[in-house]
């Protein structure tokens, strides 16, 4: 969501679904039938924009959006939801065989996309071992092939500092 200082584009669904989920963890925020219409509204923008995104035809949008959902629900600790959103989040990122890496070439350089895109994929990879360990204990099975791709295939390598002598 650093829209406003990278100049990067926010997707509409984003705005109403944060301030709908930002209303629920607000502490002064009541049930005053102010508060339940403005809910309702963020809301309905909210889940209107995300019917228009899984009509699309961007996987990494929709599984921003679907994963978004997804935790959103495990705030409101509606547990079936988020496992629902969850596994929709990976059917569309198996449907699209999205990869950490590409399958041949060298990998791209690290610009602002990839970045964001990278952080997808590994989020539903960390959300979906959460619920494992913290929830319910369903085993996560829907994430194998891109937790596989993760843990064994992206070869990360830490860059130590030598000092080359000069002053």
């Amino acid at each position: 969501m650093r829209g406003d200082t990278s100049n990067t584009i926010v997707h509409p669904f984003f705005v109403p679904a944060t301030a709908g989920l930002g209303m629920n963890i607000c502490a002064g925020a009541g049930d005053s039938p102010a508060m339940v219409r403005l809910h309702a509204k963020h809301g309905q923008q909210a889940f209107e924009q995300l019917a228009e995104i899984t009509k699309g035809s961007d996987a990494y949008l929709q599984a921003q959006a679907l994963l978004f959902v997804a935790v959103a629900s495990l705030s409101s600790r509606w547990f079936m939801v988020s496992h629902k959103y969850l596994r929709k989040a990976c059917t569309a990122l198996n449907a699209a065989s999205l990869r950490l890496i590409p399958a041949t070439g060298r990998p791209p350089g690290l610009t602002e996309d990839v970045c964001e895109r990278l952080a997808t994929l590994s989020q539903i990879i960390y959300f979906e071992n959460y619920l494992f360990l913290a929830v319910d204990g369903a085993e996560p099975k829907v994430i194998a092939r891109i937790e596989n791709e993760f843990r064994y295939e992206l070869q990360v390598r830490v860059r130590f500092l030598v000092p080359c002598g000069a002053d």
